[in-house]
């Protein structure tokens, strides 16, 4: 799943690669994906994206937006997207869910393995967009700062029982963060993701804080997670400490078995001991 990292890593490379590129051709939805989500009829977009220049790309979020020519941007993010650059034909899979050619004869694919968005709009249909549309402040910006995050939380209201979880990845307060990178959030914070944000004390809130500037930035200068690739098929090296291959293994804390549960349509890890649950 592409969060924060991810989309700055393949931002930086698309930059480097791809800016400037004229499209040859393209074709989208040649291999039909239940959970490939399009703006619009796919069928239109060969002829929306021939001719034209790739522009620069920018992370908003967990999406990247690219500009196309001057009219258009492609949006890519969400889970389960693999975004690759082929200097050769033999590299290309078999499946995608859009392919531009390039007049040099290099490529790029997207594909769709789990669920993704690869929507092509004009500016406007993004700002008007329920979920592209969306703002917030990333904590990979200055504009993250430690009072930032506390005006956040002062907003909730006096007993409100939503969940740092909730805060976090589904309001959302910390741009373009998602379940992956907050199990380590929450580890390194020692909360749990049952806890009430509005309860938090003080020096919860400074953990929060700096939990969450910390796990961006080493993941961030890692490339992403080892779960992820790159825009030239290379994985990540940043390794979590809680994801589904830490399950039962000692914490690096304690040593007490980390444990899964399910918790908001998501499965969550963590350590017991490290981040009880008390009673608020």
């Amino acid at each position: 799943m592409l969060e924060l990292p991810e989309a700055v890593t393949l931002t930086r490379q698309m930059n480097d690669v791809l800016a400037g590129k004229v499209i040859a051709s393209a074709k989208a939805n040649t291999s039909p994906h239940k959970f490939a989500f399009y703006h619009g009829d796919p069928v239109g977009y060969a002829a929306k994206f021939a001719g034209q220049t790739l522009g620069r790309s920018r992370v908003h979020g967990s999406l990247i937006v690219t500009k196309i020519g001057t009219g258009h941007e492609l949006l890519l993010g969400d889970g389960g997207l693999r975004v690759l650059f082929h200097e050769s034909e033999r590299t290309l899979p078999k499946k995608h869910q859009l392919l531009l050619r390039f007049t040099d004869d290099t490529a790029l694919t997207v594909s769709v393995s789990g669920w993704g968005a690869v929507w092509l709009m004009t500016p406007e249909e993004r700002s008007a967009h329920r979920w592209a549309g969306r703002d917030g402040v990333a904590p990979n910006t200055d504009a993250f700062t430690r009072e930032f995050l506390e005006q956040q939380i002062a907003t909730l209201p006096e007993g409100d029982k939503r969940s740092i979880k909730y805060f976090v990845i589904s309001d959302p307060k910390v741009f373009g963060v998602a379940n992956g990178y907050l199990q380590d959030i929450l580890f390194h914070a020692r909360l749990h993701p049952r806890r009430r944000a509005a309860a938090l004390a003080t020096d919860e809130r400074t953990l929060l804080y700096g939990a969450i500037r910390s796990t961006i930035a080493d993941a961030i200068a890692a490339g992403g997670r080892i779960t992820e690739r790159d825009l030239f098929n290379q994985r990540g090296r940043y390794t979590p400490l809680m994801y589904t291959k830490t399950k039962e293994l000692p914490c690096t804390i304690c040593g007490t078995p980390i444990k899964k549960i399910s918790y908001l349509g998501g499965s969550c890890y963590l350590c017991p001991t490290c981040q009880p649950l008390p009673e608020e």
